[in-house]
């Protein structure tokens, strides 16, 4: 990654067109170094930690499709359901850390010149309505979880995306419990309230 952000001939074309689809950066740049080197404004350790995140998040994505796609017609509906919601998350993950990594490489070069910056790559949304990553968490951890518990496991997972692009509140999750009655138990005794599945 050192020799790839410093403009050397460093990877192959394969590569290259990978890491140039899941981040707006030019193939000749990932072949050539056609963009600017870094800075002393960059920090190397930082960047280091936020490419090694991307490149695990890019590899845990493309061993979880490549093992849907060669199980496919021996998966029952219900396993397929559950890879497509793995996969998904896999995805939102590989989009937050190249978004991660690619404000540290905006972050190092001239503020005043945009024309070097790379693009953010677009966090998918999650399909899952917010109740029903509300009964993910609660069933996957088989026990009863407080709103806060709740929220930061589905901000964890990335198992529902808000509009405006912000973390899911506890006070969100209240509400929309209470909402829905017939699907969820709120324990009022406890302090915090915890919920279950009805």
């Amino acid at each position: 990654m050192y020799a790839l952000l410093n403009g050397k001939d460093y990877l192959k074309l394969f590569t290259a067109v990978r890491f140039s689809a899941d981040l707006d950066v030019t193939i000749d740049y990932c072949t050539k170094g056609t963009l600017p080197i870094l800075s002393p404004e960059h920090n190397y350790n930082l960047l280091l930690d936020a490419a090694t995140d991307f490149y695990y998040a890019v590899r845990d994505e493309d061993k979880a499709r490549d093992e849907y796609e060669r199980r496919y017609d021996n998966l029952s509906s219900e396993d397929r359901a559950i890879f497509k919601k793995v996969l998904t998350k896999l995805r939102i993950d590989k989009a937050k850390a190249g978004c991660a990594l690619v404000d540290l490489l905006n972050a190092g070069w001239d503020e005043e010149n945009y024309e070097n910056n790379i693009e953010k790559p677009t966090i998918p949304k999650s399909s899952m309505k917010l109740h029903e990553a509300i009964q993910e968490v609660i069933r996957e951890s088989g026990i009863a979880l407080t709103f806060t518990e709740i929220a930061n496991q589905i901000n964890a997972q990335g198992l529902y995306t808000r509009k405006d692009g912000q973390k899911v509140p506890a006070s969100q999750i209240s509400a929309r419990v209470k909402n829905y009655p017939h699907l969820f138990i709120v324990d009022t005794d406890n302090c915090p309230h915890t919920v279950t599945l009805n």
